[in-house]
């Protein structure tokens, strides 16, 4: 009860109801390893990339499916703490995430930020992730990361791309490399990919 209204405005006023139901009901805790969310995406696409998707469709998609895993409710940060330091998801609600791929990729993390995202989240929705160049090598470099870090986790992946995983990172230091984590974006666009399969 302590944390349903973590964090919202005029908390004080919710806090004697947090009292009352400490009062008035025994509390049990309902450990699942199902997320019915989840089932919603079930045989849903959930790549969404030219040339199928011009950028404002994808993003249309994105936000349509973002509501349905949020239940249209407003959403918040999921702030770790890793190593001392914040790793910020700038939306998240009940086990969803969604970031921009330039806050998770453009920015000095590591594979321990990227684990701990992994381990906090059920899905992960990524906006934007460009075609990258030998010039971004290093945000090449990150996305192999998170991408292993999310494939081990079996966090269920939902993007919009600049293009299809095949075609993301053609040339540079690591584009052989790169044909992996294509590999595991196609495996996790299947409708069986997740926590739950």
């Amino acid at each position: 009860p302590e944390v349903l209204y973590k964090a919202g405005l005029n908390g004080q006023l919710f806090l004697p109801f947090i009292r009352f139901l400490r009062a008035h009901y025994e509390m049990a805790e309902i450990v699942s390893e199902t997320d019915s969310r989840q089932n919603r995406l079930s045989g849903a696409q959930v790549y969404f990339a030219a040339p199928e998707f011009a950028p404002a469709q994808a993003r249309a998609q994105m936000d349509r499916l973002w509501d349905e895993l949020s239940g249209h409710d407003a959403a918040s940060r999921l702030v770790l703490k890793v190593k001392g330091r914040e790793v910020v998801v700038e939306h998240f609600h009940a086990g969803v995430g969604r970031a921009q791929f330039a806050d998770l990729c453009a920015k000095p993390l590591g594979a321990g930020d990227f684990l701990a995202i992994a381990e906090a989240v059920r899905v992960l929705m990524i906006d934007d992730i460009p075609q990258l160049s030998a010039a971004r090598f290093n945000e090449a470099k990150r996305f192999v990361t998170l991408v292993d870090a999310l494939y081990e986790a079996k966090v269920r992946l939902i993007c919009s791309a600049a293009a299809q995983p095949e075609d993301l990172y053609l040339a540079g230091t690591g584009s052989f490399e790169f044909e992996r984590t294509a590999s595991r974006l196609r495996e996790m666009q299947d409708k069986s990919w997740g926590k739950d399969a």
